[in-house]
């Protein structure tokens, strides 16, 4: 009983732990528990775009938090990445995920992908935000 116990509680670490998402100039490589070796999507794979702040909504303990920017992708086959979910550290501040996604939103936009994009909320993500991160934050929502 204890060998099956600990064996998926394994498994159970592995699939919450196994989805990471890497981002290069070309294309979106999804690993998860289904494709460790990973999903390769190109940038024209993207069928939309949605981006906001969240607000006063009720949020599962521990996941989302009001003030929170989002940044979603819906990928051909149904899938829905939300590409601000980082973990991994950053050395420059040029680095930090939102200037990253304020690039690629600019690239994304360009080449015509459908976006949807609110401002409802954005108050809340200068309560807790330096300046320069909610001037990054304004420019992607802002942007069509």
């Amino acid at each position: 009983m204890w060998i099956s116990f600990i064996g998926a509680n394994i498994i159970g670490f592995y699939i919450i732990f196994s989805s990471v998402t890497a981002i290069t100039d070309q294309k979106i490589i999804d690993h998860s528990f289904l494709h460790p070796q990973g999903k390769e999507y190109y940038f024209k794979d993207i069928v939309k775009i949605e981006a906001g702040v969240r607000g006063n909504k009720y949020y599962v303990p521990f996941t989302h938090n009001r003030g929170d920017f989002y940044y979603k992708i819906e990928l051909v086959d149904g899938k829905i990445i939300d590409l601000n979910d980082e973990v991994s550290g950053y050395k420059n501040e040029d680095e930090h995920p939102t200037f990253v996604l304020n690039k690629l939103d600019a690239r994304l936009v360009e080449m015509g992908t459908t976006k949807v994009s609110s401002m409802e909320n954005f108050r809340y993500a200068t309560e807790g935000l330096d300046r320069m991160y909610t001037d990054q934050i304004k420019s992607i929502l802002e942007r069509k």
